[in-house]
């Protein structure tokens, strides 16, 4: 019978073996690791050491090396994980973070399970393999996060589309009495007017509402379309106004426009009259019925679109947020929209290579300044 250890072609199956599962474990991007329960040491493939920054010489078998690289958040999960694992003898599985750099963090999953001395039925060994899964746990989040907004999106949409739905509704209905009861005193030319008012402001915000549920799924796919046209932009500014007036004087607000000269340009017309709107439309909610002033100017290279309020104001810490998407300038409930206005109104803004950006203080008002490019490439 062939002594195995000095027999050529058991060696050499041994070594093509060995081989083969290097192979593996490096295109799987697995690292192993062994630990002796006996004395509490360790042994790790460097595949392992790289994915933890450890050298071999800083580990020198030392187990507590790597338990310094697990979060914090995840070390006695880690470690409980495997104690368990050993205890019941099953198998080890455990998705946990780890910190191989200051200010790095990245995920591992980790399979293992426990080897038994057979005379004493004690535990022996711990060996497993570990591999990177950051990759995976980022599109994770990504979809976790994705799949909330989108059911936020529709909570929201849903409220706000049901709300003048209902009105609509509710109007029909007590048309439908006052027909009844009253003919013909309903056909009068103030309470016709008064309806037909409060039909239009609703039907004014189904379509804003539906028009800004279209431009996120446009900003979402990436395809937010911009068609430029030479145009003046305080020409376009004072048509946008005109027909803000009726719904500002409606709410009890003063509109007040400066223009310093003609600022042409080629942007897309459509686009920034809706920027603009958004931004009127805004003043209007938060500006505590104090007057929207709108001033439009520029120079050589830009053009300008600046809307003042002296309203609530908004604070330093949600200056920023309030560009995301379903966010408001303030946390009342009570304040309609999707909370996309600003959101889409950015999105459009650099599309064209241009800024919004505010300054506010609570109590004194809003400033929304838009900077354009005259010419965007």
């Amino acid at each position: 019978m062939p002594n195995s250890a000095t027999d050529p072609a058991l060696e050499q199956q041994l070594k093509q073996s060995r081989e083969s599962l290097d192979f593996a474990l490096q295109s799987g991007r697995m690292g192993t690791w062994d630990i002796n329960l006996v004395n509490n040491s360790i042994a790790c493939s460097q595949l392992m050491l790289d994915l933890w920054g450890v050298t071999a010489k800083e580990l020198n078998g030392n187990r507590a090396i790597l338990q310094k690289k697990v979060h914090p958040d995840d070390l006695q999960r880690m470690n409980s994980s495997i104690d368990e694992a050993i205890k019941n003898d099953s198998i080890y599985e455990l998705e946990f973070r780890i910190i191989p750099s200051p200010g790095k963090e990245r995920w591992v999953m980790s399979r293992g399970r426990c080897t038994y001395d057979s005379d004493l039925k004690t535990p022996s060994r711990f060996s497993g393999v570990v591999f990177d899964i950051t990759e995976k746990k980022i599109k994770e989040e990504k979809l976790t996060a994705a799949l909330k907004a989108r059911d936020q999106f529709f909570m929201i949409a849903n409220h706000e589309l049901r709300t003048p739905l209902t009105c609509l509704e509710l109007h029909h209905q007590v048309m439908e009495l006052e027909l009844k009861l009253n003919y013909p005193d309903v056909f009068s030319t103030e309470i016709l007017k008064s309806g037909f008012q409060k039909q239009k402001d609703n039907l004014q915000r189904i379509t804003r509402l539906v028009n800004n549920i279209l431009d996120e799924s446009q900003i979402a796919s990436g395809s937010l379309s911009i068609q430029p046209e030479h145009f003046d932009l305080c020409e376009m500014a004072r048509e946008v106004v005109d027909r803000f007036k009726i719904i500002a004087e409606s709410a009890g607000v003063e509109v007040r426009f400066t223009i310093t000269q003609s600022v042409p340009g080629k942007w897309d017309r459509f686009r920034l009259e809706q920027v603009l709107l958004n931004l009127l439309t805004n003043a209007i909610r938060y500006g505590n019925k104090t007057p929207i002033h709108i001033e439009i100017k520029g120079d050589e290279e830009k053009g300008v679109m600046i809307v003042r309020d002296n309203g609530l104001g908004i604070n330093s810490e949600d200056q920023k947020r309030v560009f995301e998407q379903f966010e408001r300038a303030t946390g009342d409930n009570n304040t309609n929209g999707l909370g996309l206005g600003l959101f889409i109104s950015n999105s459009i803004i650099k599309a064209h290579g241009g800024e919004i950006s505010l300054k506010s203080e609570i109590g004194k008002g809003a400033e929304f300044a838009v900077v354009l490019p005259r010419f965007p490439g």
